[in-house]
């Protein structure tokens, strides 16, 4: 098993998140239902192309924040 901080902002702050052996950040997303995020990993943003070949990692810390979009006007 895999164990890792997931801190979610805004929402409900920091918990630890389990996950099966050899998941990966699209498994947590899933898991977490965290569509529309953006994923910073351990101080490094990971691009949704890269969630599906990217294993999580015991002792991870894992920000998942709301999308910034600009201001269309």
């Amino acid at each position: 098993m895999i164990t890792l901080t997931l801190i979610v902002i805004p929402g409900p702050g920091a918990r630890t998140v389990t996950l099966p052996d050899g998941a990966t950040l699209q498994d947590l997303v899933v898991q977490e239902n965290l569509h529309g995020r953006d994923l910073i990993v351990d101080g490094q943003g990971v691009s949704p192309m890269q969630w599906s070949a990217t294993l999580a990692s015991s002792g991870t810390e894992v920000f998942a924040t709301g999308s910034v979009k600009g201001n269309n006007n």
